[in-house]
């Protein structure tokens, strides 16, 4: 039988080492209140994880990913504890901090188990020898709690000293937590716990502008707006928006002189699956299926590289379907990058049947081709093609307020919660503003949109502008700079 998803969040804690080398004992007594806590000015950095955590001064980390979980290991100052915080993914997408916490502390005291005596008068209960410290707490920070206990773990030999063990689970979304493992001599306990109270409390959503709750309630508004477009009618919406033509430039504020990054090309289209390609993997029948499709055709230049004999150029196009009643979907995304004679080629697959999960093939140049599955659930989430063209969608409906969605993105290989908030432009009546955070750690974009839905400007960070153009116009700024323009 296979362990629960909880087990196997528990499990995975229960593995990590017992005894870390490199500790030192803090020169103190019991009765002796640990030093206050001065968290870093310098967030860790996490991808993904959407949120905010600021270190102990004086505390090193690293991190890495692996298998799409991202990891850190950070180590206090002069070597009192060491902590792990690791991202986990499981299938139960009704796990609750809480739940996991307690079913961590449970396999993590059977594991230092003793049974009992057996015999006519005795039972088969068993005492741990792994006792609590602090019982499963809830630590709050901005935007979430998380929950924490602590146990003294007995020494793994005789030479070495029992250890104050501290697990922490904080909720990222729909079966995905954030686990964080904290081990240190148990005479360094008060630091330790000191330590990883005053980091948790320090955590920041990094969407700070929508509290888990307005969270929930934002993802059904969205659901409920989308889901009650008539096909029919999203024919007609994804006919009407047809073609557009971007440029990207830098405009630092304050300056006139603007520097060209890139350009695209927008266009969808009410059509078939076969529209996407792959003629040769799916059935004829399969090839007729009617949808929405969306197809986007990019350059853009590495502004580091400009200058160089050989400058890096970035070419991108992506066709992307979903079917008329959401339930398939299809994409090829295929990205060039070029320097001088040469160039590097790389390609994304993506493909659902259902609402259970996506699966991603890419191929990469080396032939490390790869394979993987993002699990996801009907209600919330956000079709590909309905993604990038969103602010068309939600002008259609005349609603405004926020809505949120789970989609997947290619630039972090990953199904990420995004937040859209919708007003009507004050300087412009008939107009939209369209924030929107692509994922919980993403910075914020805004667009202009017109009442037909036209995104006319895109702000992003670091002064750099979309702004819609036609092809004239784009041809002749490049040519003018002397930029390539195959």
């Amino acid at each position: 039988m296979k362990p629960s998803p909880t087990r196997r969040i528990a499990l995975a804690i229960v593995t990590l080492t017992w005894c870390l080398p490199g500790f030192a004992p803090a020169q103190q007594t019991e009765s002796t209140p640990p030093p206050p806590i001065e968290l870093s000015q310098n967030p860790l950095n996490m991808p993904g994880i959407g949120l905010e955590i600021r270190l102990p001064v004086g505390s090193t980390s690293t991190q890495q990913t692996m298998n799409r979980e991202v990891f850190a290991e950070v180590l206090g100052v002069d070597n009192l504890w060491r902590l792990t915080i690791s991202s986990r993914t499981s299938a139960n997408k009704n796990l609750l901090p809480l739940d996991a916490a307690n079913q961590i502390r449970e396999n993590l005291q059977k594991s230092f188990a003793a049974l009992s005596p057996r015999g006519p008068d005795r039972d088969e209960n068993f005492q741990s020898l792994a006792p609590m410290l602090d019982e499963v707490t809830e630590i709050k920070f901005s935007g979430g709690s998380a929950f924490r206990f602590f146990v003294r773990q007995p020494a793994s030999s005789p030479n070495v000293p029992d250890l104050a063990r501290g697990v922490a689970v904080i909720n990222m979304g729909e079966g995905q937590m954030l686990v964080w493992d904290m081990t240190a001599p148990f005479e360094n306990y008060a630091i330790a716990k000191a330590a990883m109270d005053a980091t948790l409390k320090g955590v920041q959503a990094a969407d700070g502008k929508l509290a888990v709750p307005d969270r929930e309630f934002a993802l059904k508004t969205g659901h409920s707006l989308i889901q009650g477009i008539e096909p029919v009618h999203m024919r007609e919406i994804f006919k009407n928006h047809g073609e557009h033509f971007y440029r990207l430039y830098r405009q630092p504020e304050g300056t006139e002189e603007q520097t060209e990054i890139g350009y695209r090309r927008v266009r969808s289209w009410p059509g078939k699956r076969s529209d996407v390609g792959g003629k040769g993997s799916i059935s004829v029948a399969e090839g007729k299926v009617p949808g929405y499709l969306v197809e986007i055709q990019a350059r853009s230049l590495d502004e580091a590289s400009q200058g160089l004999p050989d400058p890096i150029i970035y070419d991108s196009k992506g066709t992307y379907f979903v079917s008329e009643d959401f339930t398939k979907e299809a994409w090829n995304l295929l990205v060039v990058i070029k320097r001088g004679k040469q160039s590097t080629t790389f390609n994304e697959v993506g493909a659902r049947d259902g609402f259970e999960e996506l699966l991603i093939t890419t191929a990469t140049p080396s032939g490390s081709n790869e394979s993987y599955r993002h699990k996801i659930q009907k209600e919330g989430y956000l079709p590909m093609p309905l993604a990038l063209i969103l602010p068309t969608i939600l002008a259609d409906t005349k609603a405004t307020g926020d809505v949120a969605f789970y989609t997947y993105r290619s630039d972090s290989a990953a199904v990420t919660f995004r937040h859209d908030s919708i007003r009507h432009d004050t300087e412009h009546p008939d107009r939209y503003i369209h924030n929107t955070n692509v994922s919980l750690d993403s910075p914020q974009i805004t667009k202009e949109v017109d009442a037909e839905g036209n995104v006319l400007r895109e702000v992003l960070p670091g002064d750099r502008y979309w702004v819609e153009t036609n092809v004239d116009k784009l041809v002749k700024i490049w040519r003018a700079k002397g930029l390539p323009m195959d």
